[in-house]
């Protein structure tokens, strides 16, 4: 693995604590989970973590396919509407919010029992087509460069995201440095609110 699971629980805790802090849907911020990472990668591991955003689909076992984007004439497509946004780093593929991944399927109706992985793959185990993605931490990820490019100039526009991947950079020291449990943030009125560890669920091994 690029990053040990230790650093990815520390990496993805420290994000969801914070978007649950300014009262973001958890399950639609794939944007806020993988900057932040990318972020954090290149900042702590001095890595050249990018961000890309278009379509993917990850295979969560069992029958369970989950995808974002869609599908239109037979094509998979994405839009600054419609999509996903993930890690690409040295070859490997991490997605900083496959934790949330159960909670989006049990929101679409699924009553299957899903892990909560993190998903870091090599880049070169990647399904060749959506037929092959058949068995548990197969994905298929598709780059749409304009819906990145579109994606990433909405959210440099966006000064409070970018104080907050700021405040999550701070926030993380890798493994085997012992980080804090809570912080306090400004909520932009003078006043400080704590952002706790407390109660984020453990990731349970990867994809």
């Amino acid at each position: 693995m690029l990053i040990t699971n230790t650093d990815y629980q520390r990496i993805y805790g420290i994000a969801h604590a914070i978007l649950k802090s300014e009262g973001a849907d958890t399950n639609k911020s794939c944007t806020f989970y993988n900057y932040c990472g990318a972020y954090i990668l290149n900042e702590h591991f001095k890595l050249n973590a990018k961000v890309y955003s278009g379509f993917a689909a990850y295979h969560l076992g069992v029958e369970n396919v989950l995808g974002f984007g869609s599908i239109v004439d037979g094509h998979l497509t994405a839009s600054p509407d419609a999509f996903h946004s993930w890690v690409e780093v040295d070859g490997w593929l991490i997605d900083f919010m496959s934790p949330e991944f159960p909670n989006i399927m049990l929101s679409q109706g699924c009553n299957e029992s899903i892990p909560r992985k993190m998903m870091q793959s090599k880049l070169d185990s990647m399904a060749t087509e959506p037929d092959a993605i058949a068995s548990p931490g197969d994905f298929l990820v598709l780059p749409d460069m304009e819906v990145t490019r579109t994606v990433s100039d909405r959210l440099e526009s966006n000064s409070t995201f970018i104080d907050l991947i700021g405040i999550c950079s701070q926030w993380f020291h890798k493994k085997p440095n012992k980080m804090h449990k809570s912080i306090a943030v400004s909520n932009g009125q003078g006043q400080l609110n704590k952002v706790s560890l407390d109660n984020i669920e453990p990731v349970e091994g990867r994809w």
